[in-house]
């Protein structure tokens, strides 16, 4: 039988890993893997407008982590932060047309990352998984 610490250790690794997974899809690429992974999340939201504030809600990172990243895509021509007609402090992201160029390679990197991860995992698994990945959460609420 696993013990908690083993199985929290295991997370852990399994974390570190990721990270490095997912870079290593980015490796050749003129963007990191965090900034393919805000402009996916841009692609996908393309048609509502998107704040600095959904970015930290989705990545679940501090405001000032997703500053530095769209501060670089916007320094890099990918985004740029326009003001919105009913909020004067509100900026929302526009995707431009640098970053439309490279949309294809960009999905198809996070598209890759993320579907390689649950080759020959049954469906039955991911549903497990998913449920105590939620139960995990919830106990960190």
């Amino acid at each position: 039988m696993l013990d908690e610490k083993s199985l929290v250790e295991k997370c852990a690794a399994m974390n570190r890993r990721l990270k490095r997974y997912f870079d290593s899809f980015f490796a050749d690429s003129p963007i990191t893997s965090i900034q393919g992974l805000v402009l996916d999340y841009l692609f996908r939201n393309r048609e509502t407008d998107v704040f600095q504030k959904d970015l930290e809600e989705y990545l679940e990172i501090k405001g000032s982590s997703v500053t530095s990243i769209l501060d670089n895509l916007e320094k890099n021509g990918y985004v740029r932060r326009e003001a919105v007609d009913y909020d004067g402090r509100l900026k929302k992201l526009a995707i431009t047309e640098k970053a439309y160029a490279i949309e294809e390679d960009i999905v198809e990197r996070v598209n890759g990352y993320m579907y390689s991860l649950f080759r020959g995992i049954s469906e039955e698994e991911r549903e497990v998984f998913y449920s105590v990945l939620c139960k995990m959460i919830d106990n960190m609420q």
